[in-house]
């Protein structure tokens, strides 16, 4: 192609990462545990995977799932809670990167690069774990995000090769 149209058309290139995982199974302790071990669980009294998702109880307040399903075993009582709940799962990662990339050539023997890099492109945020710990106020509910978990931001380069 002509170099007129080629300078806007040709030499791009673009490239993603894209990290989808599912989130960690949750375990549900005690906030204030009554067995000599420390290790009691509540009880289960229903089906406590009827609550609402991670990314909208961020939004609003509400429990992750549903905390009315859980109840204080009794003194020295162990609970039937499971260790984790397979079907109550952490906020997982969805993240996408992108790199955005031109080559131009002026003249032989000469090349520019020009490049863009955005990290967490459409800044989706990573939720923390929900307050696990039964009895507490906030049982149930996300509250923050994941430390370390950075927001979208990016990056642009040139490179220079004669």
């Amino acid at each position: 192609m002509n170099k007129a149209l080629d300078a806007f058309v040709g030499g791009w290139t673009i490239s993603t990462i894209l990290t989808y995982q599912t989130g960690q199974p949750i375990n549900i302790g005690m906030s204030q545990p009554t067995l000599d071990d420390g290790n009691q669980r509540p009880n289960v009294v229903c089906n406590p995977n009827s609550g609402v998702g991670a990314h909208h109880s961020a939004l609003t307040g509400l429990s992750t799932f549903n905390s009315n399903c859980f109840a204080d075993p009794g003194f020295e009582q162990p609970g039937n809670a499971p260790r984790y709940f397979s079907n109550l799962r952490t906020d997982g990662i969805h993240n996408i990167d992108m790199s955005l990339d031109k080559e131009f050539v002026p003249r032989e023997g000469v090349r520019l690069e020009i490049r863009a890099e955005f990290f967490n492109l459409f800044n989706t945020p990573r939720f923390a774990l929900p307050d696990t710990l039964f009895g507490d106020s906030t049982f149930g509910q996300v509250t923050s995000t994941v430390s370390g978990s950075t927001p979208r931001h990016g990056q642009l380069g040139v490179r220079l090769e004669f």
